[in-house]
């Protein structure tokens, strides 16, 4: 039987190991490229890929024509590169997945929850260090929020996010903080890493995280996590409007109601999903 190769020593040549770290290096670089294109939100040349991910140009160069041959990213407009076409597919494939698997679910609690308080109620699901909306149940009011489905947001900042921070894996609430650290809220309060994380001591204690004026100014929020099976964190679901409708007054009954909508939502994620797998069981 072979020995284990200790990972600060450079294994031998020919060592699964090397196969193994350097598929799993250019897989991470893959998709640091696929997200800086997203981040820029703009087309963008190889060496400015190399610069921003601060890899050789000539390994960029591979990336970008392995993934366009995938359609993953588009060079139609050389130099330039971009997003590529087939992630709408993708993205496609997902929102399917998400109305047929979660919406029959949380759609019911989320109804329920807007009836009740007359705000606008979410799902929101982590994905990686940062956030996304899945489904939303708008209120009668008119209010212009950063919470739209397929919106990504951060875990930082905004009841919605904020509230999964404490129960994700260390390695991920340490990537949240320290995007976090240092960034100016709406209401002009700056973060830093040490008021991160006791915040996120607080939500864990409280079971639900209240906002004012984190993404959107005269916005507020109240969240509670959603849990699955196996307890690890699945989603949280909250309730955001203006701030005049989350007043000292309002807040016990908004906060009562979203702690019953995500009970509500977890008990029937428990019901209809299989357990999630953990980093353990693969």
């Amino acid at each position: 039987m072979k020995a284990a190769t200790p990972l600060h020593e450079r294994p031998k040549a020919d060592g699964d190991l090397v196969s193994w770290m350097a598929g799993t290096q250019l897989l991470a670089r893959a998709v640091s490229l696929l997200l800086y294109l997203r981040e820029r939100d703009e087309a963008v040349t190889v060496g400015d890929l190399a610069d921003a991910l601060k890899v050789p140009v000539n390994t960029v160069y591979r990336l970008v024509r392995t993934l366009e041959m995938g359609g993953l990213v588009d060079r139609s407009q050389r130099p330039f590169v971009s997003l590529g076409l087939r992630l709408m597919d993708l993205g496609m494939a997902k929102q399917r997945q998400v109305a047929r698997e979660l919406a029959p679910v949380a759609l019911p609690a989320l109804e329920a929850l807007t009836s009740a308080t007359g705000e606008t109620s979410l799902l929101v699901m982590p994905t990686g260090a940062r956030a996304i909306c899945i489904l939303a149940v708008e209120s009668s009011r008119a209010i212009r929020l950063s919470y739209q489905p397929g919106r990504v947001f951060p875990l930082y900042a905004g009841a919605s996010g904020k509230v999964m921070l404490p129960w994700l894996s260390a390695q991920l609430m340490e990537t949240a903080i320290a995007q976090g650290d240092g960034q100016v809220l709406a209401s002009g309060r700056r973060l830093t890493a040490a008021g991160l994380r006791a915040e996120a001591m607080t939500i864990r204690d409280a079971g639900y995280c209240v906002t004012h004026g984190d993404l959107d100014s005269g916005a507020s929020a109240v969240a509670a996590p959603v849990f699955a099976r196996n307890g690890q964190i699945f989603a949280a679901v909250s309730v955001a409007g203006h701030e005049t409708g989350f007043t000292p007054e309002r807040l016990p009954g908004l906060i009562e109601n979203v702690l019953a909508a995500a009970a509500r939502t977890s008990r029937g994620i428990s019901t209809a999903r299989p357990p999630a797998a953990t980093e353990d069981s693969l």
